[in-house]
C-alpha cells in the first residue's frame, strides 16, 4: 500500500485517484489491467456472491445450498485483507439456534423446536469495509434555541470528527439489515491477516465483496456522512432539533477490507425453508425467520373482536 504524494493518504492497489484530494495516481491503470478478473458464483436463491476455483466448478451456494450462476465482472473484485476469527463453535452455534427456536413467542408453532429440520449450519465470513477517517464536518440544523415568534431557529457550525471502526457491509449473502444487526457486536481489534492460522478457529468460506471498486468509495462516503449526522447532534444548541444536514471534508481515510464471522442456519418446518443467523463471536446474538401459527393469530383476533362487541353492547345499553 502506497501513499498520496500530495496529502499522504494511504492508497490501495488499483486506485486511480486519491480518495481525499483526488490527485491522479501515476501507473494505477497499468496495475489494474494486470489484475486477475475473478469469476463470481451468484446464488439464484439468496444472491450470495462467492469467488471460486474454476477447476472445481462448484455447483451449489455455500450459504443456502441452492444452484449458482457465474458472473464475469468488468472491474476488479475486492477481496478481504483481514478477518475476525470465529469464537463460536459449531456445537455452540447449533445450541444457540435450537434455544432461539424454542423461544419464538406465543404466535410461533408449539412444535417448532421439535419439528424444525436442520438442513445446514454454515460458517461464513461476510465482506465489509472497516473505515477509519478524520474530517472537518460542517453542519446546519433547526433547533428551539434562539427561536422567537417561530418554533424553530436556524443554526450552523463545524467541528473536527474522527471516525473509528465504521463497518460498511459489502455482502450479498447477508442483506443490509442482517449485517446491521451483527455489526455492533464485533471486536474489530481481534482481526488477523486473512491467511493467518488461529488455534481452534473454524474453517469458513470467505465471501468476495459484492460492490466493485468503482462503487466502493461512494458507499464508504455515504456511511461516513450518515455517522456524522449522529455525531454532530451534541454540538447543536437547544433541547430539540430537526433538519440536520452535514458536509464532510475528509482530511485522511484508511479503509481495510475485512471478513466478519457468522453462522448461517438453513432449516425447514413442514416443508417450508427458513434461515437464521448466529453471530460468530457472540452466540447470544441470534435472529432470522420463523413460521407463524395462524390458528393462534385467528384466536387472538376473534377474542379481541368478541371483547369489542361486548363493550359496544354495554355502551349501547347505557344509552
Amino acid at each position: 500500500m502506497t501513499g498520496c504524494t500530495r496529502c499522504r493518504t494511504s492508497l490501495e492497489e488499483g486506485d486511480l485517484r486519491c480518495a481525499v484530494c483526488a490527485l491522479p495516481v501515476v501507473g494505477a491503470a497499468t496495475s489494474t489491467e494486470r489484475g486477475t478478473r475473478a469469476e463470481i458464483l451468484r446464488c439464484t436463491d439468496c444472491n450470495a456472491a462467492v469467488a471460486f476455483d474454476p477447476a472445481k466448478r462448484a455447483p451449489h451456494c455455500g450459504f443456502c445450498g441452492a444452484t449458482m450462476t457465474i458472473e464475469h465482472p468488468v472491474d476488479p473484485v475486492e477481496v478481504a485483507a483481514r478477518r475476525i476469527p470465529f469464537a463460536v463453535s459449531r456445537d455452540r452455534a447449533e445450541a444457540s439456534l435450537r434455544g432461539w427456536l424454542g423461544k419464538r413467542g406465543y404466535f410461533a408453532p408449539a412444535a417448532l423446536h421439535e419439528e424444525a429440520v436442520l438442513e445446514s449450519l454454515t460458517p461464513i465470513c461476510w465482506a465489509g469495509w472497516s473505515v477509519t477517517a478524520h474530517a472537518t464536518v460542517a453542519w446546519t440544523a433547526d433547533s428551539d434555541q434562539g427561536a422567537l415568534r417561530s418554533a424553530w431557529a436556524p443554526h450552523a457550525g463545524q467541528l473536527p470528527i474522527r471516525f473509528d471502526g465504521i463497518v460498511v457491509p459489502a455482502s450479498r449473502g447477508l442483506d443490509h439489515e442482517e449485517c446491521r444487526l451483527l455489526t455492533p457486536f464485533y471486536d474489530l481489534g481481534a482481526a488477523i491477516a486473512v491467511d493467518a492460522d488461529q488455534p481452534g478457529d473454524v474453517p469458513a468460506m470467505i465471501e468476495s465483496f459484492d460492490a466493485q471498486r468503482s462503487a466502493a468509495r461512494a458507499i464508504v462516503q455515504r456511511a461516513i456522512t450518515a455517522t456524522a449526522k449522529t455525531r454532530v447532534e451534541p454540538a447543536i444548541p437547544g433541547r430539540r432539533f430537526r433538519n440536520i444536514h452535514v458536509s464532510c471534508l475528509l482530511e485522511g481515510q484508511t479503509t481495510v477490507r475485512v471478513a466478519l464471522p457468522a453462522w448461517v442456519l438453513a432449516y425447514r418446518y413442514r416443508g417450508r425453508p427458513y434461515r437464521a443467523i448466529v453471530h460468530g463471536q457472540r452466540p447470544e446474538v441470534v435472529f432470522g425467520g420463523s413460521p407463524t401459527d395462524w390458528t393462534k393469530v385467528a384466536r387472538v383476533a376473534l377474542a379481541i373482536l368478541a371483547i369489542v362487541a361486548v363493550i359496544v353492547a354495554i355502551l349501547m345499553r347505557l344509552r
